[in-house]
């Protein structure tokens, strides 16, 4: 680390001397003008992210899942944007391990949310009972 300071206060040095260079002497300018106009000015092209939903712009999962029942759930799962169900996986913490992480294909992930949400709606029904029984 302090040989990184030591190198950035070096080179900070260097700019201020050759700036002040520069405008003492009208022909070392010009060379370093052209110099470097020859370098981009800017670093590499950003990618543009694809723009991840809103808490309050997500469905609920749960109420669609309850009035479609898990046939249709799951073809209206499929035809979300990935960015969405990658959220709905996110906001609902769906995906404690991080498996679904890489994962690109919607319809891959749409069964993954389908799996879990059904798992969820039926957690602790092995516990009721029936009438008959008792």
């Amino acid at each position: 680390m302090r040989k990184e300071k030591a190198l950035i206060n070096l080179l900070e040095h260097f700019v201020r001397l050759v700036a002040e260079e520069a405008g003492r002497n009208p022909e070392f300018s010009a060379k370093l003008d052209t110099l470097l106009s020859e370098v981009p000015e800017g670093g590499r092209p950003k990618k543009p992210r694809s723009r991840s939903p809103k808490r309050e712009e997500l469905p609920d999962i749960h109420a669609e899942f309850n009035s479609r029942g898990q046939t249709e759930f799951r073809l209206w799962l499929r035809d979300l944007p990935v960015p969405t169900l990658r959220a709905l996986i996110r906001v609902h913490d769906l995906d404690a391990a991080r498996r679904t992480s890489k994962w690109k294909d919607a319809e891959k992930l749409s069964a993954f949310i389908a799996e879990q949400t059904s798992a969820r709606a039926s957690r602790g029904s092995a516990f009721l009972s029936t009438k008959d029984e008792c």
